[in-house]
């Protein structure tokens, strides 16, 4: 089982705003790394890479081999630090690196995920940048849930047999993640969204697809994802 459709195209998507501010060899480090496609694509890229994930199924995120995400990130020249990002402070060293991606995590943290901008701030140079995506509690797609008596909470096979860490313990609104950015000391430069998976064998449903993409890249709170690119302030 390989890298989902939707995966590959936010990986390609947040490495365009990467290159858009950093050019290699910046020093890049990817918080929460599982499967570790995306920063050992950005090492390929002449990017300084390192990674840090908690080492707990992490390989159950593609193709589902043990230590998959291991061999992928020694082969590509990725420096791996295994940590729970719950846990503070992380054994980095402060103002180390230019560029801190932040993709897909935040939803799953539970003990005052702030505290996590907190520590990408501390690790960042003065003027570096933090490339974030968590899932947009307010998207068109979950109001329309909640109107025909749905969830939009993680399914419940996850919270009663799932990986906790692999839970979404809150997912956020854009105002929500604003003040957060602002609070942590983090100035927010751009602020999109985008429905990611588009590609679909039956036409109506890839009709459909493109269109909430185009929703939500003309307004963006009501997409799938909320996008940030925020500078140290």
């Amino acid at each position: 089982m390989g890298l989902d459709v939707e995966a590959q195209a936010r990986y390609g998507y947040l490495a365009s705003r990467i290159r858009h501010h950093l050019q290699p060899p910046a020093s890049i480090i990817e918080l929460g790394a599982a499967p570790g496609d995306q920063i050992a694509q950005l090492a390929d890229l002449g990017y300084a890479a390192s990674a840090v994930d908690i080492g707990v199924a992490s390989d159950g995120w593609s193709s589902g081999s043990e230590g998959r995400m291991l061999e992928l990130l020694t082969a590509h020249g990725v420096t791996y630090h295994e940590w729970d990002l719950e846990k503070v402070p992380y054994p980095l060293p402060e103002a180390a690196y230019d560029g801190v991606l932040f993709t897909e995590v935040f939803e799953h943290l539970r003990d005052y995920p702030v505290t996590s901008l907190h520590e990408v701030v501390r690790i960042l140079r003065p003027g570096g940048y933090l490339f974030f995506s968590t899932p947009n509690a307010a998207s068109l797609v979950n109001r329309l849930r909640v109107l025909r008596g749905g969830s939009t909470y993680t399914p419940m096979a996850d919270w009663v047999g799932g990986v906790i860490h692999a839970r979404h313990a809150r997912e956020y609104l854009f105002a929500e993640i604003d003040d957060i950015m602002r609070s942590a000391g983090l100035t927010v430069l751009e602020r999109e969204s985008r429905h990611f998976h588009v590609a679909d064998d039956i036409r109506w449903r890839s009709h459909a697809k493109s269109v909430l993409d185009r929703i939500a890249r003309r307004w963006p709170t009501l997409g799938p994802q909320i996008l940030i690119v925020a500078r140290k302030t």
